[in-house]
C-alpha cells in the first residue's frame, strides 16, 4: 500500500493562469479590430485585465505548490545493518518523515504508519534533504510541526514519559524532470537498552536500593545528533521476596552516555544513605543492551555488567570494580548490625570440587564453610600493550568472561599465592581436561608471569614458580586469566 500526495492546489492555480492567458489573447485580437475612436474602451479593457492579474497573491507555500510536480519520490525505510548482529531489528512505527527543499524549508511532513507502507510523493524537480524519526510518538515527545521544523530541531521528551526505541535517518536526493526516484532511509538506533540492574547480598538492614547512571544525553534532535549532557537515570530496585537480592522492575531505553559514565549504588539503612560511585571503563553507546549486576561484600560493592547487542550491535562485557577508597561519596556500610556476605553470583546446589569444571570454568579454590568457589577462565590471553593498562585489562577480561557467570576480574594476591603453591597440580588438571576434549588453554608455568591486582589495587605480575612471588611491573607478553567468586545455596 502506498500514500500518494499531489500538488492539487498548484494544478488548480495553473489551470486558472491558463484560462487567463487565453482570455488575454482574445482581448488582444478584439482590440486590434476596434477603431481609434474606441480608445477609451481599449483602455478600460486593458485596465481590467491588469487589475485582475495584479489581485492574485502567492505565499511561499503557494509558490512551491505552483511549481510543476513533475517528479515522483518513493521513500522506503529499513534498519541499518550492523556487522555481527543477530536477527532482524524492528522499527517502532509511526515513522515521521520531514522533507526540506534547497532553501532548508520543510515542504512536507508525512508519516509511514506500518512496515507494509511506503511513502510516495509528487514533487517538483530539485534537490531535497529527507529526515526520518521513528519511536517518537506525539504522546511522549514534542515533535516539530511542518511550520516550525528545522533540521536540528530538538525532539524533547515530555514530562512523565520515558524514551522509546528511537531511530533516525537522513538522506539527500535530487529529482530530475519527469523522474521517478526511490529513496531508502537506513534508520540507526539512537538509544541503548538498560535491560536489568541487580544487586546481590544486600545487608538485611537496608530498606532501599537505588542505582544511577550518568551523565547521559538529555534530548535527541531531528538530524540524529544529541543535545544536553547532564541527563541521569535512577533505577529504584525492588527486593525479591525475603531474599537479599534487589532488582529493577523492567527494561528501559536511554540515550547514550555523554562521555565516561559513572554508576552509583546507594543503600538506605538506618535513615542514612551510603553511596558507592564507579567509573565505567568503557563507553555506554547507543544500540547496545546493558545489564548491571552487583554484589555487596561488606567493604564495598563489586559491580559487573554486560553490554549485549543481540539483534543490535554485537556483544561486549564490561566489568566494574570499586570500594570505599577513591570514588566513594559517603561512608561504607559496615560495623555493628550490618551483614557482611561475600561472593558474586549465587547458584543453587553444592560447592563443586577443586580441579573440576563448573559452567565451563575451572574451579580453583573452594570454601565449604562460606559455600563459595573461586572460578578461573578456561582460556588465557597475553598482554599486548601496557598503554592505557586498565582499559586493556578490562577489554581482555571481557573477552575471557564465560557466559552465564558474572563478576569477572583479575586474580587477587591470595588467589595468586594459591596458584603459586599449586601450579604443578593446576597444570596437570588443565592437561587432563584438554585430553578429555574440554575447550581449555594450557596452563603455562615455564618462564611466564601472571597478571594480578595487589592489595593496593595496582596491576602487577609475578612468576608462579618463584615462592617469593615478587611483584613486577606488567609488560607485554604477561599471561592474563579472569577470575570470579560465586556462592552456593542448598
Amino acid at each position: 500500500m502506498s500514500v500518494l500526495k499531489n500538488a492539487n492546489m498548484g494544478n488548480f492555480q495553473r489551470a486558472d493562469l491558463t484560462m487567463l492567458t487565453i482570455l488575454a489573447y482574445i482581448c488582444a485580437i478584439f482590440i486590434k479590430k476596434i477603431t481609434m475612436k474606441n480608445k477609451l474602451i481599449t483602455f478600460l479593457l486593458l485596465f481590467m485585465a491588469v487589475s485582475f492579474f495584479s489581485c492574485e497573491k502567492f505565499s511561499d507555500d503557494e509558490v512551491f505548490n505552483d511549481k510543476d510536480a513533475n517528479s515522483m519520490l518513493v521513500i522506503r525505510t529499513r534498519v541499518a545493518q550492523v556487522e555481527g548482529a543477530e536477527g532482524t531489528a524492528k522499527i517502532s512505527y509511526p515513522v515521521n518523515v520531514y522533507i526540506f527543499d534547497e532553501s532548508d524549508r520543510c515542504v512536507y511532513l508525512e508519516q509511514i504508519v506500518s512496515e507494509e507502507e511506503n511513502l510516495s510523493l509528487n514533487l517538483p524537480e530539485g534537490s531535497y534533504d529527507v529526515y526520518a524519526l521513528a519511536g517518537t510518538d506525539a504522546e511522549a515527545y514534542e515533535l516539530p510541526t511542518k511550520e516550525n521544523a528545522v533540521k536540528d530541531a530538538v525532539v524533547a521528551l515530555k514530562d512523565g514519559h520515558g524514551h522509546g526505541d528511537v531511530m533516525t535517518a537522513h538522506n539527500s536526493v535530487t529529482l530530475a524532470y519527469g523522474e521517478e526516484n526511490t529513496l531508502t532511509l537506513s534508520l540507526e538506533r539512537k538509544v541503548m537498552m538498560l535491560e536489568s540492574v541487580t544487586i546481590n547480598n544486600v545487608p538485611s538492614s537496608v530498606t532501599a536500593v537505588a542505582v544511577s547512571v550518568s551523565p547521559l544525553y538529555e534530548n535527541i534532535k531531528l538530524d540524529g545528533s544529541y543535545s544536553g549532557e547532564k541527563g541521569e537515570y535512577i533505577a529504584d530496585l525492588v527486593r525479591e521476596g525475603e531474599s537479599n537480592v534487589w532488582k529493577s522492575t523492567g527494561a528501559v531505553y536511554l540515550l547514550e552516555a555523554a562521555g565516561a559514565a559513572t554508576v552509583k549504588v546507594s543503600f538506605t539503612a538506618n535513615d542514612k544513605i551510603h553511596s558507592y560511585s564507579y567509573l565505567c571503563p568503557q563507553e555506554l553507546k547507543a544500540n547496545y543492551k546493558v545489564n548491571i549486576s552487583g554484589t555487596y561484600r561488606g567493604d564495598g560493592v563489586e559491580l559487573n555488567g554486560s553490554i549485549t547487542g543481540v539483534e543490535w550491535a554485537g556483544t561486549t562485557n564490561v566489568t566494574f570494580e570499586f570500594d570505599e577508597t577513591g570514588e566513594s561519596e559517603t561512608v561504607v556500610p559496615g560495623g555493628d548490625g550490618d551483614d557482611e556476605p561475600s561472593g558474586g553470583d549465587v547458584f543453587t546446589g553444592t560447592v563443586p570440587e577443586v580441579g573440576s569444571l563448573y559452567k565451563g570454568c575451572y574451579v580453583l579454590m573452594t570454601d565449604e564453610v562460606e559455600k563459595t568457589a573461586t572460578l578461573m577462565s578456561p582460556k588465557c590471553l597475553t598482554l599486548e600493550s601496557v598503554e592505557n593498562l586498565e582499559t586493556v585489562i578490562a577489554e581482555d577480561i571481557n573477552k575471557l568472561a564465560v557466559s552465564g557467570v558474572t563478576g569477572w576480574r583479575l586474580a587477587n594476591r591470595e588467589e595468586l599465592g594459591y596458584m603459586g603453591e599449586n601450579y604443578s597440580a593446576i597444570a596437570e588438571d588443565f592437561t587432563s581436561l584438554k585430553e578429555e576434549g574440554e575447550d581449555v588453554d594450557e596452563f603455562m608455568v615455564d618462564r611466564v608471569l601472571y597478571l594480578f591486582r595487589n592489595t593496593d589495587g595496582d596491576i602487577k605480575s609475578c612468576l608462579l614458580t618463584n615462592s617469593s612471588l615478587y611483584e613486577n611491573s606488567p609488560r607485554q607478553g604477561d599471561i592474563l586469566r579472569a577470575f570470579t567468586t560465586v556462592s552456593f545455596t542448598e
